[in-house]
């Protein structure tokens, strides 16, 4: 590791994405975005650790207290805390999808939302796929909005869509999308938490083909818990 002019530890690309837990395709997308802080050295990324931390606190992103509190519980919240998601957001087929600005329409309009968030949503979810594809391949994209919704929700919630027609996303493998999983945070954190746990979900083996099914919310949720009780 190189010297900063300081005695500050820098972390790898692998150590922040232990430390934040979310996938390494997010950390690598925020960097692109500008939206974490980061210095290149040898076509490689490095973190300041106590920026890191700083930058986190700004996001609502206690590490420590979380991790401590979660280790003293020995509770898998993020695990609990998605299925919670999933089933406040309910599972939608058939969704039209001629556009992505038609199929946003359609996610708004059909979530049970307050009014506010209603008439906001497809706007969000179209400002944030400007910024870069929520595709993360395989047909599968996580669509949410820049900023997370606070108070504003009761509790996160993950809507499951399952399009009419397969819709380009700009995903990095190129194929259409044919389901999105239109995640709503209330905080940062659990935004984090619940990303991660929808990564590795999805990138089971044999996800793609349950999915393609176009299964009920019972026959998701039920998945969804086998899924994750084998990758704990």
């Amino acid at each position: 590791m190189f010297q900063g002019g300081s005695m500050s530890k820098w972390l790898t690309v692998a150590d922040v994405v232990q430390l934040l837990h979310v996938p390494e395709a997010t950390i690598y997308r925020w960097v692109r975005q500008g939206d974490i802080p980061c210095i290149v050295r040898r076509r490689k990324h490095y973190f300041n650790q106590s920026t890191l931390v700083s930058w986190a606190e700004s996001k609502h992103i206690h590490l420590e207290e979380h991790t401590r509190r979660n280790r003293k519980k020995n509770v898998p919240v993020s695990q609990s805390r998605l299925i919670e998601a999933l089933k406040a957001g309910n599972v939608y087929q058939a969704v039209p999808s001629d556009s992505l600005e038609e199929l946003f329409q359609e996610v708004a309009l059909r979530m049970d939302l307050p009014q506010l968030i209603t008439e906001s949503l497809a706007e969000q979810l179209m400002h944030r796929e400007q910024l870069s594809s929520t595709g993360i391949g395989k047909g599968i994209a996580i669509p949410h909005p820049s900023i997370t919704l606070g108070q504003q929700i009761t509790q996160s919630m993950v809507g499951t869509f399952f399009l009419e027609t397969p819709l380009d996303f700009k995903a990095p493998d190129g194929l259409p999308v044919f389901v999105i999983f239109v995640l709503l945070s209330a905080d940062s954190f659990h935004h984090l938490q619940l990303l991660s746990q929808m990564a590795r979900f999805l990138s089971h083996a044999k996800m793609n083909d349950f999915l393609k099914h176009s299964p009920s919310l019972d026959n998701l949720v039920d998945k969804f818990q086998k899924t994750l009780a084998e990758t704990t």
